[in-house]
């Protein structure tokens, strides 16, 4: 994934608070089929490990319970709020004419 520097959030404690304020994730694995992403909730594990772990249940109808195993790689996908700000906005932009929209 893309990421310039000046967005990346390392902070372990602003990563858990985000993760715990909007707990719906996409859970993404490869499968006997290729990727497979699943919207799940989860949790943050209290035990306070080193590393952190997250905590999530899906339903046995779901294959995803079988076909992923312990080990295999994963991606968990958080959203937090987001919003579209307008090139105009940005003082440069009237100054350079010169801005890109985030």
């Amino acid at each position: 994934m893309y990421l310039p520097n000046h967005f990346e959030e390392a902070r372990d404690a602003e990563l858990l608070r985000t993760i715990a304020a909007h707990p719906l994730g996409a859970l993404v694995v490869r499968g006997p089929n290729g990727l497979d992403a699943n919207h799940v909730p989860f949790l943050i594990d209290e035990a306070k490990e080193k590393p952190t772990k997250l905590l999530a249940h899906v339903a046995r109808a779901n294959p995803l319970w079988k076909e992923a195993k312990n080990g295999d790689e994963a991606l968990v996908i958080f959203r937090a709020d987001d919003a579209y700000i307008s090139p105009n906005w940005y003082p440069s932009k009237h100054e350079f004419h010169r801005q890109v929209p985030t």
